[in-house]
């Protein structure tokens, strides 16, 4: 049996870069990683400003301690993430760089 790649690129012997223009894989349907960081980085501030306006809310009289507690603390969760990934991909570019070439 004849690997479909193969077959398309020895059909095509004259012009070698059509065998590869027909086996182009599609994009991803889901999320790129690029757009997963943004959406995690975004949801962090989020938090954050969150947690602000709480403690203002508060500071007037209109939220409880335990609402100031609740958002402070989510704040302090996607604070610790974000840096948590930022060191993960600081450690994998170091690596990255790194490796022989």
């Amino acid at each position: 049996m004849i690997d479909p790649i193969t077959n398309t690129l020895l059909s095509s012997a004259g012009n070698v870069s059509t065998g590869f223009a027909a086996h182009k894989t599609a994009a991803p349907a889901g999320p790129s990683f690029a757009d997963a960081l943004k959406n995690a980085a975004g949801a962090s501030v989020d938090a954050v400003k969150q947690s602000e306006a709480t403690a203002m809310s508060a500071v007037r009289g209109d939220a409880s301690m335990q609402d100031v507690v609740q958002a402070t603390i989510a704040a302090e969760l996607a604070v610790e993430s974000a840096v948590s990934v930022r060191n993960k991909l600081i450690e994998s570019y170091q690596e990255i760089m790194r490796m022989p070439i």
